[in-house]
């Protein structure tokens, strides 16, 4: 819970905060004529970041606070899976004005999980009109759809075989649904009817660059033109193109930019910024941005940007695409990035906040205000606020989860 103390400080913060982003905005529109550098020289400022007082996440810091008028009667929130291995079951949390969160329930997902973390990103998804919820049932080789419906609650729909072995991340782009299948190291696509049935699509069963590279997270590019996969053994980005008729191409198998690339996002333009977790090496993880021309290859922007943290895995942008934010599992922290206009990538907070032991999925809120981490090793989510150039506010946590809990979404 937070308390009076810590929603006092919050307020006071918030004000300051205001009155900083009004006096930064404006210094900068005084200096709009002034170019900044797209070379990779390009000195980070909050000048820089701020572009020209120009920047809508900047300026989402300063106008979002309790009385943000939320869609859902007012109520946003945050789902999670169990991953039980008797029974997977989808977790909802009401988000409060304040950020904290309230357990609000839970629904069987009509399958059951593997009792452990499932070392993926995108566990759980909603669609674009968070209408639909998907997750993985990694114990039962399955995927579910799910109803949002008004009040947040969800309402099974569908469980389908998932093509493979150990689904453990999902993406969803339209009516198209594919899943990726770390066991059988392939993925599947997927029609779905306004129902929320699933139909396997003939021809939509790919297998990956080689067999045990040990895939983190599938996602389709903004456009829906592409299904990108990582691989943390291969170190390598795999891309296929969807066809008219949503089945897809062979795969186009690309090298990464830094090693064991791992979770993914899609910020500003269009760039992937992709966590790059090193095999664990203590100290030496980073993270890189890449375009994905009409060719499919993924083409690095400006290499792996160092965040000097232990196992980067997890990846959320916020809603304009300026910043990322990157949980390191092994450094128990939160790295924050900058997304420059041209898409390089710059480090802004190797260490931007501390989260509890183990973070593993990160989220930003719909009001692009607050940011919770999904923490494996101590069972619960962390809450922050953003502050002012990619910076982060604890606010406490929410314990209590369960061992093996997997994935996060947020409407």
């Amino acid at each position: 819970m937070i308390t009076k103390t810590k929603k006092m400080k919050k307020q006071l913060l918030k004000t300051a905060i205001g009155a900083a982003i009004v006096f930064s905005i404006s210094s900068c529109q005084k200096n709009a004529g002034e170019n900044i550098s797209t070379g990779d020289s390009a000195v980070l400022s909050e000048k820089m970041m701020s572009e020209n007082g120009a920047n809508p996440d900047e300026a989402s810091v300063a106008t979002t606070g309790d009385a943000d008028v939320l869609s859902r009667g007012n109520k946003h929130f945050i789902y999670t899976e169990s991953n039980g291995s008797n029974g997977n079951r989808i977790l909802k949390f009401e988000i409060k004005n304040n950020g904290s969160l309230e357990a609000d329930g839970s629904v069987a997902s009509g399958g059951n999980g593997t009792g452990a973390g499932l070392g993926s990103q995108g566990a759980l998804v909603l669609d674009k009109n968070e209408d639909w919820l998907y997750a993985v049932n990694a114990g039962s080789n399955s995927v579910s759809s799910f109803k949002v419906n008004n009040n947040g609650s969800l309402s099974l729909q569908h469980t389908v075989a998932s093509g493979g072995t150990t689904p453990v991340s999902v993406a969803v782009h339209g009516n198209l649904m594919y899943v990726l299948n770390r066991g059988s190291d392939n993925i599947q696509g997927f029609t779905v009817n306004n129902n929320g049935a699933m139909t396997a699509i003939a021809g939509s069963s790919k297998p990956l660059s080689s067999t045990m590279v040990d895939a983190p997270q599938i996602s389709f590019t903004p456009d829906g033109d592409w299904v990108v996969v990582t691989e943390k053994a291969t170190n390598k980005i795999s891309t296929f193109k969807v066809k008219n008729n949503g089945s897809i191409q062979n795969g186009i198998f690309t090298n990464s930019v830094g090693a064991t690339p791992f979770g993914f996002a899609f910020g500003r333009g269009n760039h992937m910024i992709v966590s790059n977790a090193v095999g664990g090496a203590a100290g030496q993880g980073s993270a890189t941005s890449y375009i994905t021309g009409n060719n499919g290859v993924p083409h690095a922007i400006n290499g792996a940007k160092a965040n000097y943290q232990s196992a980067p895995c997890w990846v959320a942008v916020t809603k304009y695409g300026r910043y990322a934010f990157i949980t390191n599992t092994a450094s128990n922290n939160v790295s924050s990035y900058y997304v420059a206009p041209w898409g390089a990538l710059y480090l802004v907070d190797g260490n931007a906040a501390n989260s509890g032991m183990g973070p593993l999925d990160i989220v930003v809120a719909e009001n692009n205000f607050y940011v919770y981490t999904l923490n494996g090793g101590s069972h619960s989510i962390s809450i922050y606020n953003r502050t002012l150039f990619g910076g982060l506010h604890s606010l406490g946590s929410e314990s209590g989860l369960p061992a093996g809990t997997t994935g996060l979404a947020t409407n």
